[in-house]
């Protein structure tokens, strides 16, 4: 008897699945779909896309010149396509933040090189007139690498972090007081600090003040139920889908989402602000109500929605023990060679 055949069998192994591992499918389907519709995994076919590669290049020029023994000849053929690519981006679209960063990191590489006594004036030339066209200001961009020392990051974090960071809690309570937008552009200003994978800054911010606005978005969260009504800023964090590109970045949105998130909740307990992270790990059908709600597009991954306000005089928070450390670190664990 032959075997059936494969979508046969894709049938039959579909039909015996029950019917939450039927729902489990479809959400993992709707969450690929996203990444395939909107990545450049098959090409670099938008704009987003060309922005994205970029700040992926200019990245790996800025990489190799913070190296401890930087090379000099190192990163020609990157900065090459580089140049080339910024070239077309510019042609077709206008001078935006992505090229600027970009012509930036060409200008710092180009003066690496001069220092080491390397003739760059044929790829400066060409690098002069990009920058003519575009009336492109170096001092304007931050780019390239900069000396630092370690004395004046110690001045930097001369503060008690650990007594900082315990401080901080899962905040419910907040006091009846707007926030400013000016507070909340500095408190994302902030975390824009924080990695991302090649320096891409995948990571948007939906931020709401309206208290009929976040009472009917909150309604597709299941986890605010008692303090929502308290909320002065409800915060969507969402990263961008088409400025990821590999099959090994099909997760990077998640990773970046959750950087960032972390970072903002640092930023604005920093600012006096207590916030709360609220889980956004919903179905497909959750999932696109809030979207339409709020108008967030296809290409953007919801991450988290996070809450927040000003502190109360006085309220109360989870203690919620920490594991031990020993539980959570594994220090120098013992490689499995082959």
């Amino acid at each position: 008897m032959n075997a059936p055949s494969s979508p046969l069998r894709r049938f039959t192994l579909f039909s015996r699945m029950g019917a939450e591992q039927r729902r489990l499918l479809a959400n993992f389907l709707y969450d690929w779909r996203r990444f395939a519709r909107h990545s450049f995994v098959f090409g670099a076919r938008r704009r987003k896309h060309r922005a994205a590669m970029l700040h992926i290049l200019a990245h790996s020029l800025e990489h190799g010149m913070s190296l401890p023994a930087p090379r000099p000849g190192f990163g020609h053929e990157k900065a090459a396509s580089l140049l080339t690519k910024v070239e077309s981006y510019t042609s077709d679209f206008e001078v935006d933040a992505s090229a600027r960063a970009a012509m930036k990191a060409l200008d710092a590489w180009v003066d690496f090189h001069r220092r080491a006594g390397l003739d760059m004036s044929g790829f400066a030339e060409r690098l002069d007139r990009l920058e003519e066209s575009s009336s492109f200001r170096a001092s304007d961009v931050a780019g390239g690498v900069e000396l630092t020392t370690a004395a004046e990051i110690a001045q930097a974090t001369d503060f008690d972090y650990r007594r900082f960071v315990r401080a901080r809690h899962s905040v419910r309570q907040y006091a009846a007081r707007p926030v400013g937008p000016e507070t909340i552009r500095e408190a994302v200003r902030d975390a824009q600090q924080c990695p991302s994978v090649c320096n891409r800054q995948t990571c948007r911010v939906y931020a709401l003040t309206d208290r009929e606005a976040i009472a009917e978005v909150l309604r597709h969260q299941s986890g605010n139920a008692g303090f929502g009504q308290e909320v002065a800023v409800l915060f969507i964090i969402v990263a961008d889908m088409q400025q990821l590109n590999l099959i090994g970045e099909r997760y990077q949105g998640w990773i970046d989402g959750g950087i960032f998130a972390m970072s903002l909740a640092l930023a604005l307990h920093a600012r006096g602000l207590g916030a709360c992270c609220l889980n956004w790990s919903v179905a497909a059908d959750t999932d696109r109500r809030m979207r339409s709600l709020v108008g967030i597009p296809d290409n953007e991954l919801v991450i988290t929605l996070m809450s927040a306000g000003y502190l109360k005089d006085d309220f109360a928070v989870p203690i919620s023990q920490r594991k031990p450390v020993e539980d959570i670190l594994l220090l120098d664990p013992p490689l499995h060679r082959a």
